[in-house]
Formats: structure tokens, sequence, C-alpha cells
């Protein structure tokens, strides 16, 4: 349900069918986000599902798989969905929820927010446009297709570090790689923020300590892979993240 909202039409009666019947494929930023807000493991809300476009692989070669929130097998709703009464629920991580979460039922088509045509909970007049912030919800699409692009890079880091190798890895090997690739970042974004004129430089770091780099993956360009990925395109009215399709 869209933060800028919460009384419209559409999610006054919430029911939560679309916390029970859309897939959340989750970025990477997302998981950190939900990882941080909610103090939980991964591997505690995330479940990998093998999709033949599907973004990290676990071995050399190996199927690809999605990252998505996890659904509880009795309610068959998210993880994170409280069930308050029968036939009502709400939210448990609404304050740290993934993107496309809070940019629900709203869409990017051309350079119009709009609402989604293929909602669950009544047509596209359920909701009412002129109470929505809609250059707040703009934003926090667009920063969704940054977090997608993001994503796709950090994919390629760990893909390249995994057919480097030999063995399989773990799906908490790979959690660690997300959660540790955040604090590669933000070390970066601290590193290009600081005064241009210093009377030191500093140490050269090693590759084995730069996330999607190690002494396993010599001869692999981290760099590459992430130049490449980031120039990836997202088609405008196409939203990676959101949930489009109902749950396997």
């Amino acid at each position: 349900m869209s933060g800028s909202g919460a009384n419209l039409a559409g999610c006054a009666s919430c029911k939560g069918r679309c916390c029970r019947e859309y897939t959340v494929n989750v970025t990477v930023a997302d998981i950190r986000k939900l990882a941080t807000g909610m103090a939980l493991h991964p591997r505690e809300f995330v479940a990998l599902k093998e999709k033949d476009d599907g973004d990290f692989r676990l071995r050399p070669g190996g199927p690809k798989f999605d990252l998505r929130l996890k659904h509880r097998p009795v309610t068959e709703g998210c993880v994170f969905l409280m069930e308050i009464a029968p036939g009502h629920a709400r939210c448990g991580a609404y304050a740290h929820r993934p993107r496309v979460c809070a940019n629900f039922p709203a869409a990017l088509i051309g350079n119009t927010v709009t609402i989604r045509s293929d909602t669950l909970c009544g047509g596209s007049d359920s909701w009412n446009l002129t109470a929505m912030d809609l250059p707040a919800l703009r934003a926090n699409i667009m920063r969704n297709k940054a977090a997608w692009r993001e994503h796709l890079r950090i994919a390629e880091q760990w893909n390249a570090r995994v057919e480097g190798g030999w063995r399989t890895r773990s799906e908490d090997e790979l959690f660690a790689f997300i959660l540790a690739a955040e604090q590669q970042d933000s070390a970066e974004r601290s590193a290009s923020s600081a005064p241009s004129e210093q009377s030191e430089q500093p140490e050269p770091v090693e590759d084995a300590d730069i996330p999607g780099r190690s002494g396993e993956d010599a001869g692999q360009d981290g760099s590459n892979a992430a130049n490449g990925a980031a120039g990836t395109v997202v088609a405008d009215g196409q939203d990676l993240g959101d949930p489009a399709q109902t749950s396997a």
C-alpha cells in the first residue's frame, strides 16, 4: 500500500490480498533495509526461487535464482503480514517494506504516474490519484529503478566470484556478500566525499577485501562487471520490482 494514501478506497478495507497472492521480488537494497530495520537475518525472510532469467548463481554454470519475500505455508501470506482479524491483515514491516510495496498501486507509464492495471483489490478507479503525493511516488519509483541497477551490478560481481571458483556457495554466503557489499559501497561513498587534497594517500585494499573480488577470482575484473550492470536499461513503464505475478 502506498504510504501517500492510507485512507484511499483501494486500501481502506485491506484484506492483505496483495501480500498473499503477489510474488514480491526484492533488491539487495530492500534486503539490507529489512535486515537492519527488523533486526533479522535475510534467511528469515528471503527465499531463493530458480528461474531462467534469475539473477544469482550458487554454483559454477548452475541455475540462476530470484530473491523474493517468503510466504508462510499456513496463511500463504508474506512472512511480514500480521493477521489482525479474520479477513484483515496489515504489514508488520511497514516502515522498512520494499520500495515496490511502498509504491503500490502506482506505476510510471511513460512519464506519467498512474495506477497499475493488474491490482487485485478492485480496478484502477479504486484509488484517487488526486489524493496521492505524485511527485513523491515518481521519485520513489525512479529510486527503485536505480536500486535494480545496483542489484544487477552486485549480482554480476557475485556470479563472477562463483564462476571463478569450483564449489557450490551456500545461501548464507550469498546473504553475507549482499550485506558486505553495502559496507563497501558506504566506504567508497565516504572516500569520494572526502577532501581531495590529502597529505597521505590511502593504502591499497587487497582484492580479497572487496565484495566480488577474492584470491580465487584472480583475473576477474569486478569493475567491468559493475559497469556493465550499471548500464542496464530499464524501459519506461516497466518496474522490475513490481510484484507483477502471483505466487508460485
